[in-house]
């Protein structure tokens, strides 16, 4: 009698042993088939840091660009007012007159001479 409980224990067990690793193999296979959503997530996130930090690196550029441009635009502002008050200011005759000239522009009643002075 004693033997055959020994021998039910022994059973037992090797039952419990043998559920146990059939458990442990489960497990394992679980974790086989996790390991591929979990490396496609990795990769995922890890395409996403690379695109944030492309994303992050554009906009700082193109932030020094717009500050560039703007600074460019605010120079060009000046000078077309300048450009504009010059234009605005020539109500002067003898100012277009003048400056006519010096661009070799003349009256229909003017004769103009050109003198050589190679001899001098």
């Amino acid at each position: 009698m004693y033997e055959s409980a020994v021998k039910s224990r022994n059973a037992k067990n090797n039952k419990n042993i043998k559920n146990r690793k059939k458990n442990v193999a489960k497990k394992l296979r679980k974790n086989k088939l996790g390991f591929i959503p979990m490396a496609a997530i990795a990769i995922i996130v890890t395409l996403l840091s690379i695109n944030l930090w492309n994303n992050w690196i554009t906009i700082n550029k193109n932030k020094e660009q717009i500050a560039a441009l703007t600074q460019e635009r605010n120079h060009k502002r000046i000078k077309n007012d300048a450009t504009q008050q010059k234009v605005d200011s020539v109500v002067d005759d003898e100012y277009v007159i003048d400056v006519a000239r010096k661009n070799g522009y003349r009256n229909s009643d003017e004769i103009i001479f050109y003198f050589n002075n190679a001899g001098d």
